[in-house]
């Protein structure tokens, strides 16, 4: 989503540029989710004999019994009208074993996804395979926040009193999608705030270029389609919109569910900043001519607050556990700012060329932001038990401090607008890495999203044969990770696995303060090329890494999940600790305190452990994607081992051969072409 005026600009204002208040006419547009005709034809197919005719029809194809009982899995699920919940292993073909009874249920279908790969993937390569296995026309659309599309008319209101870059405008004169995905640049943020497509900005039927408009022309190709492609983002705005953006469906399918929960939690949060109330000040005295005093004063505030909370607090972040002095000047500053924004109808202004409809369009723009400050500093006001509260100081200014604050557990907010959606009759939710320990290995991953009842759950074997593709080393006599001599014999590990390896190799670190410690310490050692997270953007650094013999990345965060290197350029996975999650982070903190609380409860247990298990599957299963990869994970906390809770975690893990020595395990050689 486009932010506002502040980092997070607040999910209220976020969801304001999503949704579409007013129907347009095309929104009842003749989508039927089934024809007579149609539910003829499907009235004898079955999973099984899809499949077949997969195998009979694609040369390329290998039957794979996880992906069809993962299908059958499914089919159960929609057909019993339950929520799904299943883990199924890499390389068992989770998308298209989850289109397939899907489809057979004629019914709509809205597919979600966390990253645009994955999006991409369903678009391109598996919906079309579906097409052609299936005896009817299954319809198919991408469909993105509006924030993704350039508006025509506000590019061309913005260029008429700006500058705008040239290659930007070159784009827009020709792209026929108007879709910033299509960019081989990163636009000025600004920039694109100001021409993108945005409903608090949007005169709908009255605008002179809405048959052109690139986001409704891509609404309307969702509304006909019979499967809709979403990211995580974009479905829960709907949701708690009350279905204001994609057209009804009954069957959700959340892909990569695992992400959901934390996409949830930076959604409901609400943010305020310096930065975010200056912008909001500008825009007010250039957009709709607010009173020089109403703007000064809310400035004037701001700075005051924001200045002594710089002063206060540290660099990073640090969670808020009483109120804050200076909030309720500013807050009354807004709501004055907010009340004229009410009362204004531009009467003065000739209403030539909708001049006075857009001038009440951005007024209402700028209303919502400031209610977003508003409830945010509300909030702040009385530190309600059910959110939690921090200050995020990113640099050495204060308009680099942030006041946030976060729903404390959204599981509420995803069974208030997913599971109750009006509607909804199944939602699949599927991922590699959801299970984790106990007696029920859901347990966690339900609570994350306030899933109780009609539950359809299942954990489905990986077809691939990990213990002769892989090996797991845990080397002996590591120090404790809280050892001064844990890095140190750290980087001897690493250099060992390299040296067999013969680099090809993900280094994963649970924090950059790891990361660059090590690649100083190792960098101008190693004997390969090598780079680290940060040097390049995310999708150009994989593409050096799959382009450059023998290269090792040395990364955090956003390499643990969502990236594939098939083949042998990947031929050892690094994983330096346990990837517990930071005990600073201001939500982890404040759930670990309310369940001290809990008698019978274990922070550890209950929280730590469970992510922990999740987030080290996700590294893990970098190394292999498909029946041919073959090479080494390495784990060189020894914890894994020397405690309860390591042997547990590896339990969790794919059935890879264990070794301890690298020098004597002849296998090693043998798994590293």
């Amino acid at each position: 989503m486009v932010q506002q005026a502040s980092s997070r600009a607040s999910f209220d204002s976020e969801q304001s540029s999503d949704l579409d208040h007013d129907c347009e006419p095309d929104q009842s547009s003749g989508y039927t989710n089934a024809s007579s005709a149609a539910a003829e034809k499907t009235s004898n197919l079955t999973v099984d004999a899809i499949f077949q005719k997969l195998e009979d029809t694609l040369s390329s194809y290998e039957e794979r019994p996880q992906q069809i009982e993962f299908a059958k899995l499914i089919e159960r699920a929609i057909t019993a009208r339950k929520t799904g919940i299943f883990e199924a292993g890499t390389g068992t073909g989770k998308s298209l074993a989850a289109l397939i009874p899907a489809a057979l249920s004629r019914k709509r279908v809205v597919v979600s996804t966390a990253t645009i790969a994955l999006q991409e993937q369903y678009i391109s390569k598996d919906i079309p395979c579906l097409q052609t296995l299936l005896p009817f026309d299954i319809r198919a659309a991408l469909f993105k926040g509006r924030g993704n599309y350039v508006s025509i008319r506000r590019y061309e209101d913005h260029k008429l009193q700006n500058e705008v870059e040239g290659r930007l405008a070159a784009w827009i004169e020709k792209s026929k999608t108007g879709d910033r995905a299509e960019l081989d640049f990163v636009p000025n943020q600004e920039t694109w705030n100001e021409i993108d497509s945005d409903s608090d900005d949007c005169l709908r039927t009255k605008c002179p270029t809405y048959t052109k408009c690139f986001y409704f022309k891509s609404k309307r190709e969702a509304e006909v389609a019979d499967i809709i492609v979403v990211n995580h983002a974009l479905l829960l705005i709907d949701a708690m919109s009350g279905g204001n953006i994609l057209p009804p469906y009954e069957v959700l399918i959340v892909d990569e569910a695992h992400q959901l929960p934390d996409i949830a939690s930076k959604s409901f949060s609400l943010g305020i900043s310096l930065r975010g109330i200056q912008l909001l000040a500008a825009k007010a005295a250039k957009q709709v001519a607010c009173p020089a005093h109403l703007v000064h004063n809310m400035e004037e505030s701001a700075e005051e607050l924001f200045g002594r909370v710089h002063q206060a607090f540290p660099l990073g972040k640090t969670r808020l556990r009483k109120p804050l002095d200076g909030i309720s000047d500013l807050l009354s500053c807004i709501y004055v700012f907010r009340d004229w924004l009410s009362i204004q109808e531009f009467e003065h202004i000739l209403d030539v060329d909708n001049q006075r409809e857009k001038l009440k369009l951005k007024a209402k723009k700028l209303f919502n932001i400031a209610s977003t400050y508003i409830r945010c500093l509300n909030l702040l006001e009385q530190l309600d038990d059910d959110w939690v509260f921090w200050i995020e100081k990113s640099e050495k200014f204060a308009r680099k401090t942030e006041i946030v604050a976060a729903p404390l557990n959204v599981a509420d907010y995803i069974q208030q607008y997913l599971f109750d959606k009006e509607g909804l009759e199944s939602s699949i939710w599927m991922s590699a890495t959801l299970a984790t320990v106990g007696d029920d290995p859901f347990q966690y991953f339900k609570g994350l999203i306030g899933c109780s009842s009609r539950v359809v759950q299942e954990q489905v074997a990986s077809p691939f044969n990990y213990a002769r593709q892989s090996a797991l080393y845990l080397p002996s006599g590591m120090p404790e990770p809280n050892s001064r001599d844990f890095n140190i014999a750290a980087v001897r590990k690493i250099e060992d696995i390299l040296e067999l390896s013969r680099g090809r190799a993900f280094i994963l670190f649970t924090s950059y303060t790891a990361m660059n410690a090590c690649f100083q310490a190792m960098s101008e050692q190693i004997a390969f090329p090598t780079k680290k997270q940060g040097e390049m953007p995310r999708n150009r650094l994989l593409d050096w890494f799959r382009e450059t013999p023998n290269a090792v990345l040395f990364a955090t965060a956003s390499f643990w999940e969502g990236v594939s290197v098939d083949g042998d350029q990947l031929s050892a996975v690094i994983i330096d600790r346990i990837p517990f999650q930071s005990p600073d982070d201001p939500i982890y903190e404040a759930r670990c305190d309310l369940l001290k609380e809990e008698e019978g409860l274990s922070w550890f247990s209950e929280l730590a452990l469970p992510y922990a298990i999740m987030r080290l599957k996700q590294g893990v299963g970098r190394l292999i994607r498909t029946k041919t990869d073959r090479g080494i994970v390495a784990i060189l906390d020894p914890r894994v081992t020397s405690k309860a809770y390591g042997r547990a975690i590896l339990s969790c893990l794919p059935p890879m051969t264990v070794v301890r020595s690298i020098q004597n395990a002849s296998m090693i050689d043998d798994l590293l072409p």
